[in-house]
This record gives C-alpha cells, sequence and structure tokens, in this order.
C-alpha cells in the first residue's frame, strides 16, 4: 500500500535472467548428457529464446490488472472525454446588387466553410451555429467619442485587424469616471431598411454593481435634414427602444446587438458636426459621407467601471468545428440479446459546452417490425447516464468511441434487468448528431477559412477575421484512469477544495491551473498591520471571510503570452458549471490568477577555447548567447509552459534558483554560472498590497501567498563574460 492506495499485485515477477537460470538448473536432472552450458551453445541459445518469449507472456499476464480496471470504469460508465472542437467567427460578404430582401441573403444554420484543401491535407471545416441573414451594407469605420468631443478612429482593431491581434487598451476604460459617457460610433456606406444585428465579443463584460444598477445604452443615428424635422444639420436621432433586441444583457456577456434604423438614415460628412465632435487635429477630419450609428453608453453607478472590447463585428456569425449529419445513419438490427451495441459512423461526439445535457444533438431511433410485413413509426429513445432497474427505452454513450449500448430487460426472459432490449429485428438509426471534425488542428490562425463549401446563392467570399480557438484532442486514456478515482469520491459534488479543483477540470481542458483557496482568517501567527485576529484575508482583492469559496484558474497559452488571463467567457463557463455543484451555503468566485513577476540576475563565464572550436559564439561580438539565456529564463517562468519539468507552475508555488540554475547551466565545455539571484517585483494584480513584505532584494528564493502565481518579468538581467 502507498500512500493509501492500493497497488495493484505483480501476478508474477520473474525476468527473462530468472527464467534462463531455473531452465539451467533443470539441465542435469532432465538431461545429464548434456555438460556444454556456455553462451556458445545451441541448446542455451533456444532456452534463452524461449526464455525471451515467456517475459513477453508474463508481461501480458501483468496487464490483466489494468484491464480489469479499465472495464470496471466502463461499468460505472467512466469515459474518456471527447475532443473539443475550436470556435471561431465567419464574415462572410454579399455580391454587388444582392437585395436583401431575398432568400440569397439568408447563410442557415449548419453552412459549411474550410480552410483550402492541399495536395496532403484535407481542409479543417467549420459549420455556423446559427442562421446570419446578411445585408448588402459594410461597416467602414469606427470612432470612440469622449464627453469633451474627443474620438479615436479605432477602425483597424475593430473592423479589419484579427481579433487576435487587437489593442484591447483602446476600449480597455470606456468609463473612467462617475456619471460620464462615451460612445461607439460606427459607419456604414449605405443605409438598409432592415434589422441591423452587431456581434459584440467582451474580454471583460460589466456587472451590475451591487444596487443592482448596470449601465445605460441609449442609440442614434444621422437622420436626413429636413426643414420638417426641424434638426440642424449635425444632429442626430434617438432610436426607440422598441426597434432594438439586446442580447448582451447591457453589455453583461456576449451576444447580438440588434436594432432597425428609421427610414430617415441618411449619410453626413464628419466636418457637418462641427461644435459636437471636432477632431483633435486638421489630419484627423473624416471627410467621406457615411450613414452612421451612435451607442451611447452611460455610467449611473457611483463607481468607476472598465469594458474591455474584444471585438464588433458585422455580416458574421460563430462557427464550430463541429459537423452536423444530414441524412439519418442507419445503425443495424437488434439481434433481442441483452446488452447489444452500435457504432456510429462518424466519432468524436460533440459535447456541447454550458449545458447539463452536453449530448442533446443525438437522436437515436428505434421502430419495430409489423405483423404481415413493414415497420411501424420511429420512436425516439432516451439517452441516459446508467439504466435503471426494470424496463426503459433509454441507451448508453461512449462519446469518444461513438459506442451506443442497450440494457438487459427482457419481460420474459430477464425480468430482473436493467433497461429494455429493442425487439429483435428492430431497425436501429442515429437519426441526427454533431460530431467533432478536429481538435488542436483546428485552432486555424485568422483569414484561413476562406472556402465555401455549402452554397449560398448571391454569397461570394467568406473569411474568419480571427484565429479560431479552444480546440483540444480527445483525453488520454491514463488521464481517465487518474480521475476515475476522483470521480467516485465527489461524484460531480463540490464540497472539498480538491473537488472544486478537479471539476474546473472537468468543466473545460482550456484550464491549465487551478486553485481554490478556502476561508482565510487572520490568527496570531500572521502579520496584523491594520487587521485584528479573526478578521478575513482580503489580500490580491479576494474576500476570504467564512463562506466564501475563491477559485483562481490559469488557461492556455503560448509562450509570448508571459502572464495569461482567463477570458470572461471561460470564467462564465467554469463559474455556471461549479455553481451547479456546489454547496447552497458557500459563495463562489472564479476569477483570474495573481501574478508575482520574478526577475533574474545571472552571470555566465564562458571558456576561450569553447569560443575557438566554435561550440559557442564570441559574446565579445555577438549578444547571440546572451539572448538564448533570456529566452530560457522566460520559458522557465512561464506558468503554464515553465518549471523544472515544463508543466509549468502552481498557484503558490515558492520558486528557488537551485532549479533555474540547472535548467540554463551552460554545458561543462562551455563555461559554468559564476552568479546567480532572483527578486520579486511589483505584483501585476490590484490592490497590490501581499500579507508579507515584498522583499526586492536579489536572493535564493521567492516565498509566493497562496493565491499567486509567478511569471517573467519583461526583462532580465544576463552577463556574459570570457575566461
Amino acid at each position: 500500500m502507498s500512500n493509501g492506495r492500493l497497488e495493484s499485485p505483480n501476478l508474477d515477477d520473474r525476468t527473462w535472467q530468472d527464467i534462463v537460470n531455473e531452465a539451467r538448473v533443470l539441465i542435469p536432472k532432465y538431461a545429464p548428457e548434456w555438460t556444454d552450458h556456455n553462451p556458445s551453445d545451441l541448446g542455451i541459445t533456444l532456452i534463452e529464446l524461449f526464455a525471451w518469449i515467456v517475459e513477453g507472456m508474463i508481461y501480458r499476464l501483468n496487464r490483466v490488472p489494468e484491464k480489469n480496471y479499465i472495464e470496471f470504469l466502463n461499468l460505472l460508465g467512466i469515459t474518456r472525454d471527447p475532443a473539443v472542437p475550436a470556435s471561431t467567427f465567419l464574415t462572410y460578404g454579399l455580391a454587388p446588387g444582392t437585395a436583401p430582401e431575398t432568400t440569397s441573403a439568408i447563410v442557415p444554420k449548419g453552412s459549411l466553410a474550410a480552410t483550402q484543401q492541399t495536395e496532403t491535407e484535407e481542409g479543417i471545416v467549420f459549420e455556423t451555429d446559427d442562421n446570419l441573414y446578411l445585408l448588402p451594407i459594410n461597416l467602414q469605420t469606427a470612432f470612440i467619442r469622449d464627453e469633451k468631443s474627443n474620438y479615436q478612429d479605432v477602425t483597424a482593431n475593430l473592423i479589419t485587424s484579427p481579433l487576435s491581434k487587437m489593442t484591447l487598451s483602446i476600449l480597455g476604460s470606456l468609463l473612467g469616471q462617475k456619471n460620464e459617457s462615451k460612445m461607439i460610433i460606427l459607419g456604414f456606406d449605405t443605409s438598409s431598411d432592415k434589422e441591423i444585428s452587431l456581434l459584440f465579443g467582451f474580454d471583460k463584460p460589466v456587472k451590475m454593481d451591487n444596487n443592482g444598477v448596470p449601465i445605460g445604452i441609449t442609440l442614434s443615428y444621422s437622420p436626413k435634414y429636413t426643414d420638417k424635422n426641424e434638426l440642424p444639420p449635425g444632429s442626430w436621432s434617438k432610436i426607440e427602444n422598441k426597434n432594438i433586441i439586446d442580447e448582451t444583457n447591457t453589455f453583461q456577456k456576449n451576444g447580438r446587438f440588434s436594432f432597425k434604423v428609421p427610414d430617415d438614415w441618411s449619410s453626413q460628412k464628419p466636418k457637418d458636426w462641427e461644435g459636437s465632435f471636432p477632431p483633435q487635429t486638421k489630419d484627423d477630419i473624416k471627410n467621406e459621407s457615411l450613414y452612421w450609428i451612435g451607442i451611447k453608453i452611460d455610467n449611473f453607478r457611483e463607481d468607476d467601471i472598465n469594458i474591455d472590447l474584444h471585438h464588433i463585428l458585422f455580416n458574421s456569425v460563430s462557427a464550430t468545428n463541429a459537423i452536423t449529419i444530414t441524412q439519418p445513419e442507419f445503425l443495424g438490427v437488434s439481434n433481442g440479446k441483452p446488452f447489444q451495441s452500435f457504432e456510429l459512423k462518424n466519432r468524436l461526439l460533440f459535447k456541447r459546452p454550458r449545458t447539463m445535457n452536453p449530448y442533446d444533438h443525438l437522436v437515436v431511433q428505434v421502430r419495430k417490425p409489423q405483423v404481415g410485413g413493414g415497420f411501424g413509426e420511429w420512436e425516439t429513445w432516451a439517452l441516459c447516464d446508467d439504466f435503471n432497474r426494470g424496463p426503459g427505452n433509454c441507451y448508453r454513450l461512449d462519446p469518444v468511441t461513438g459506442k451506443i449500448s442497450f440494457g438487459n430487460y427482457d419481460s420474459t426472459t430477464s425480468p430482473e434487468g436493467y433497461g429494455t432490449i429493442p425487439p429483435i429485428d428492430c431497425e436501429i438509426r442515429a437519426q441526427t448528431y454533431r460530431y467533432v471534425e478536429g481538435g488542436v488542428k483546428g485552432n486555424v490562425p485568422p483569414n484561413t477559412v476562406n472556402s465555401m463549401r455549402t452554397y449560398v446563392a448571391g454569397v461570394i467570399s467568406v473569411t474568419n477575421p480571427g484565429a479560431a480557438e479552444g480546440g483540444f484532442d480527445e483525453e488520454d486514456i491514463e488521464e481517465t484512469k487518474r480521475r476515475g478515482p476522483e470521480i467516485l469520491r465527489n461524484r460531480y459534488r463540490a464540497i472539498t477544495v480538491e473537488d472544486y479543483e478537479y471539476l474546473v477540470k472537468e468543466a473545460t481542458p482550456a484550464v491549465k491551473k487551478v486553485r481554490c483557496l478556502p476561508p482565510r482568517l487572520f490568527s496570531q501567527y500572521d502579520c496584523l498591520p491594520s487587521a485584528k485576529i479573526g478578521d478575513p484575508w482580503t489580500f490580491g482583492g479576494l474576500n476570504r471571510s467564512t463562506g466564501n469559496v475563491n477559485v483562481i484558474i490559469v488557461p492556455d497559452a503560448s509562450l509570448s503570452d508571459r502572464a495569461p488571463k482567463p477570458s470572461e467567457e471561460l470564467i462564465q463557463q467554469v463559474s455556471d458549471y461549479l455553481d451547479e455543484r456546489r454547496t447552497l451555503t458557500s459563495k463562489l468566485l472564479v476569477t483570474y490568477p495573481r501574478y508575482l513577476p520574478i526577475h533574474v540576475t545571472v552571470t555566465i563565464n564562458i571558456w576561450q577555447k569553447a569560443v575557438d572550436i566554435g561550440l559557442t559564439p564570441d559574446p565579445r561580438k555577438s549578444d547571440q548567447l546572451k539572448n538564448e539565456i533570456k529566452e530560457k529564463i522566460k520559458k522557465f517562468l512561464h506558468p503554464v509552459l515553465g518549471g523544472p519539468e515544463g508543466n509549468g507552475w502552481e498557484v503558490g508555488q515558492d520558486i528557488t534558483i537551485s532549479t533555474l540554475f540547472d535548467y540554463i547551466e551552460p554545458g561543462s565545455d562551455i563555461g559554468f554560472i559564476s552568479d546567480l539571484s532572483i527578486n520579486a517585483q511589483t505584483p501585476l494584480y490590484i490592490p497590490p498590497t501581499r500579507p508579507f513584505s515584498l522583499d526586492t532584494d536579489p536572493g535564493v528564493w521567492v516565498e509566493l501567498a497562496d493565491y499567486e502565481i509567478i511569471c517573467s518579468s519583461e526583462s532580465h538581467s544576463v552577463e556574459v563574460t570570457m575566461l
């Protein structure tokens, strides 16, 4: 027994040498005339050969407990998690002159678009998630205007640039002070009498304050100037609320923002906005005449708020690297026997996020043969996690293998069974389902999904303005075996700290590091500058009072992102999953990581001989070696991809120079490290107060609070000298 866990027995621990020795000991008994026992003897060679065969059989024998373990997990319904498809947004273009009132302006739900196919690789296909009603107008430009009539041109960031490369600081603080307002101004090349839909995406949406007060959103447009409407040139009119559909719930979540502009929508030139929209300089004047829409955002709250706007997309729809079958798939005919199973043609099945029934897109139907020939109507059977005792028209599913299994209940032969057996000669089909086309390979770059697989009259182009993200391959078998006991222990209920951390990984594979922080109060062992014993910790902006559970998540990231933060959508996804499984008395907060940057100071001495024979470049003539050391340090300190073993750092894990020394030390034939120290810099979270003082002097160890995680500083001090 190891750490309280039972270890599977070794059913036969004999090695190849043990088998050879046993056989040689038996030679005098069964073949006394055989006297040459040297390795060169042919008989000894045969013994060694058969010993090798037997050793292989022993290996297979010792695999039996592992097989039994896997079969036990299967009996409990614990299967591998399927692949997660990547998702992106597709923007479609209409042919000139296409009338929006015709069906040619509709891209139906389930339309396919793909990357370009090559001689060696198939295109990666994406399927639209909703219907898209295209309009023959184009979003041309975008401004941000404040109350002082200053504006900023953000066209390249909101419309034309790839979404993954947007400079979020442009709209990082839409509302700077209490009771102020800002306006997003969008310019279209022509008008439309149809409903206009914009896709809003946020890295940080706005939540209601403690008093339930949201922000205010008002829409206006540039009307046609006439003597009758008594509007001076440059004035705008309001769009009535009855003509607005806000799926973002006042910018509290991602979604569509739809509205219909009145018939007097007209073009204006920004130069007509004098007094209300002056340019900062003469070079900023926009002389193009466009049809304008203004989205004014008012802060009626007492606190300052920030909105990190990721994108505004027009004529666009979300798409996923998961395909829906268009024709029913025949699975087979029932033989009337217990536990009969069938396999779907396409796998892995799509696990819909943020739902209690992630595989409800799979519809399995059964129809019975009729007396005299033919079949009855198709009857839909239900998907279940496990069979209940007695009859029940249901089936179980392995989403990774696409295996559909039925029960063993039969009123005549198996009245004590679980789940109804489809009667003999019944036909079984999958009426529809959605499967993952690809996992990680679906994470394609921007502007690569440009081949239309579904023809739509009048549509001439498609592209993905941002990179496809979120694709993951199916779960490894070893990971399934590891989490099996955890499922049995918590049964998808969040009680302990370990339960929360496990369930976060179950919610999505996009989270690479997680730490659940239980409530924590000040004690006599804590520094008490302004707190009393029994007061809750509030460091890092976290409320650690009794009843509060704080869950810190770190998303997957590349090396270029030194301090990755989860998107608001990912935080919401994890929060929704945990909220359904937490205890009613606990207050849950899923939040971003609190980073503590680590700065490294190192001096490396290089042998002159190593430079002379070409083992390393001369540090006096090139910074190549210095830059390589800096890159290694940044990689080592990366929260997801760093660490001594390359699997990242845990939240609250301290760092010492010993592990860093081994990682960046040059070969003994190149040189050695003569000096190495590390120190912490100002935390990247607000407020930056910590439970113990920040020691900025270089040293050999940096202590982290239990809610902090290390990351690399922007630069490091590396010196390379010659000996």
